[in-house]
């Protein structure tokens, strides 16, 4: 069965892939696939039997290679066909280390010092950015040394604080976030420039009720125009100013 023809890998199908070359994809694929089964430097001896393919191996090298790939699927399509369906990693945010500067500079948007990339709903880094696209999120954190690509940067609760208090923001009150600083309070810069801190190890929900009621009944749009920052890391009380 190793060697018999009508059962050597001969294609590879590749689906869902948009940003990421789909001939690089087959490329690597075919090191994996590729065994070899014996080689002393006179006698070569390899097979591409479908039969001993190693899905997981497969699977493994590519998400090290691409870590713009957020999941790959194998299938194994006899006699002779291995059918790759690509899901790649979308935007949230963009994500800026800053281990050596002071994390609450504001970001250029034409002109980048720290390292930055774009991030997804995991919180995963998976691509460099030599600027930032406009209306996009910036999240900062110091970090103690250099972050890389495929990184799980943002634990996903810190995520989903971030996606509820925009999704609040922009959805009741047409305010955007223009940046998230990660730190104990954790701070938003809104597009109004004024700032809104949140306890991250406190009951979320109840300091955006907190932020919602504010903003609806306390705080016009015209107050908001000089306004510097919500407190509401407090458990029974809210400040602004």
């Amino acid at each position: 069965m190793l060697f018999f023809s009508k059962f050597q890998v001969k294609n590879i199908e590749i689906s869902g892939n948009e940003k990421i070359n789909k001939g690089d994809i087959e490329d690597l694929t075919w090191l994996n696939i590729n065994k070899k089964l014996l080689n002393n430097g006179l006698i070569n001896i390899s097979t591409k039997s479908i039969f001993i393919v190693n899905s997981k191996k497969v699977i493994k090298g590519i998400l090290a290679e691409f870590p713009a790939i957020e999941e790959v699927k194998l299938q194994k399509k006899l006699p002779r066909n291995i059918v790759l369906k690509i899901r790649e990693r979308q935007p949230f945010s963009a994500f800026c280390s800053d281990y050596v500067g002071n994390a609450r500079s504001s970001i250029n948007q034409d002109q980048i010092t720290e390292e930055c990339f774009v991030l997804d709903i995991n919180g995963v880094i998976f691509d460099e950015l030599q600027s930032i696209p406009q209306n996009m999120t910036v999240i900062k954190e110091k970090l103690n040394g250099k972050a890389f690509l495929g990184q799980n940067i943002i634990e996903k609760n810190i995520i989903g604080i971030i996606y509820n208090v925009e999704k609040n923001l922009k959805d009741n009150f047409q305010i955007g976030v223009k940046e998230v600083l990660i730190s104990d309070p954790l701070i938003f810069k809104t597009s109004e420039n004024w700032e809104i801190y949140f306890d991250p190890k406190s009951d979320i929900n109840l300091q955006i009720t907190k932020m919602n009621i504010l903003l609806k009944d306390e705080i016009p749009e015209s107050v908001r125009k000089n306004m510097q920052y919500i407190y509401l890391q407090y458990k029974d009380r809210a400040y602004y100013k």
